[in-house]
């Protein structure tokens, strides 16, 4: 009889031990779901906007003072880029300045949001300076200036600098600058870089940030599979679109809201000024050589006249 019950006992404990190993925990649970749901939204994703797959991302142009609000956070961001998606089948051309010329759209985004985006996306391409991580400056940011060059000449705190990204001059590039207000509009005048960095150079001052070049949005990721840019996709969703000109778009229809405003943006293009005054120049030229030539000959038939008359 104690050997039936020690058997039993032995039984369900061995049974619990079982259901406790098989049976997963309340919290095990949520956290498989969350990440199923979370990869099914990843998917969801890149389906959404699996025609991006078609195309190659450049910059065009950088425009300091043009106000974009990210529809994300709803940040003020003080100058804007214009980036162009150019058909991947049609060639996407790194040396002109538009890179394609039919098929393509054409969208705004604040300047914060497109090189941060860019920076990620370029985060394991680039080489780390260990006095400067440049990753951490695809936004405007408070600058942590060098101990020794933390105060001022009366002995009181030294003023606040911020690094960030900014238009080139021409407009055609992004530079990182030194400002004076937390949202990177006034550039320092009267002190550099180096004086509160204990003589370390900013980096990219000249340009060179981002590359004007076409950048794929698809490719193989480390583990071989092929996806879409995670750079394409984000500006994508939180850009200005002017997208008229697409053959392959969003399944919500071409956008074309922003037309107006990124048409503004862009620089003028001097080749169709240049062909018209050409043709003008050729014209006054034709018109001028065909009056020339008709009071030449005008003048002589007179000649002609006049001597008949005084040989006669």
């Amino acid at each position: 009889m104690k050997l039936a019950a020690a058997a039993l006992f032995l039984s369900s404990v061995v049974g619990s031990a079982s259901a406790a190993v098989m049976r997963p925990s309340a919290n095990l649970m949520k956290h498989a779901r969350k990440l199923e749901e979370n990869a099914g939204d990843d998917a969801a994703e890149e389906e959404e906007f699996a025609f991006l797959a078609n195309y190659k991302l450049k910059m065009l142009t950088c425009k300091t003072g043009e106000t974009y609000v990210n529809p994300e956070d709803g940040e003020y961001e003080y100058s804007s880029v214009v980036f162009r998606l150019c058909p991947d089948n049609g060639g996407c051309d790194d040396e002109s300045f538009g890179g394609c010329k039919s098929g393509y759209g054409d969208f705004v985004v604040g300047i914060n949001s497109f090189v941060q985006n860019y920076l990620e996306d370029k985060k394991e391409d680039m080489q780390q300076d260990d006095a400067f991580n440049v990753d951490e400056f695809g936004e405007c940011r408070e600058y942590e200036a060098d101990q020794d060059a933390d105060e001022n000449e009366d002995g009181g705190d030294a003023a606040v600098y911020y690094v960030g990204p900014a238009c080139s001059e021409d407009g055609m590039d992004i530079v990182l600058t030194m400002f004076t207000d937390e949202g990177c509009q006034t550039k320092s005048q009267d002190v550099t870089f180096e004086e509160i960095s204990n003589g370390v150079s900013l980096p990219y001052t000249n340009g060179g940030l981002v590359s004007n070049y076409c950048e794929s949005c698809s490719g193989y990721n480390d583990n071989g599979e092929y996806e879409l840019s995670e750079m394409c996709m984000n500006l994508y969703q939180n850009a200005g679109k002017c997208e008229s000109q697409m053959e392959t778009f969003h399944y919500s229809g071409q956008n074309e809201a922003s037309c107006e405003f990124i048409e503004s943006m862009l620089p003028k293009q001097k080749g169709g000024a240049g062909k018209a005054i050409g043709w003008i120049f050729f014209v006054l030229i034709v018109l001028g050589a065909g009056f020339v030539g008709f009071t030449f000959l005008k003048k002589k038939r007179g000649d002609d006249k006049s001597f008949g008359l005084m040989s006669s």
